[in-house]
């Protein structure tokens, strides 16, 4: 068994994918002043990480390679971090 698959980071992918998603819905100016200014790219990279978060917190592996390397949770983790990075700081 991987250590990714360790109940551990389960549960911090959940809160990681819960923290962006209530602080998206509920505060949506954290992400720009106006809907002009909405860093469009980062964004779509930050809800990328959070729907891998989401993924891999409920446990889903795919089995085919393609898939699994695109849903891995390193990947997700890693466009969070810079998604949240770009967008908000």
């Amino acid at each position: 068994m991987s250590f990714l698959n360790h109940g551990f980071f389960r549960t911090l992918s959940i809160l990681a994918a819960t923290a962006v998603l209530v602080l998206i819905v509920l505060y949506p100016r954290a992400i720009a002043p106006d809907s002009g200014s909405v860093p469009h790219g980062w964004l779509v990279l930050l809800l990328y990480g959070m729907s891998i978060a989401w993924v891999h917190g409920f446990g889903f592996t795919p089995k085919h390679k393609i898939p699994h390397a695109l849903l891995h949770p390193l990947v997700g983790w890693l466009a969070l971090a810079v998604g949240i990075w770009k967008v908000f700081f």
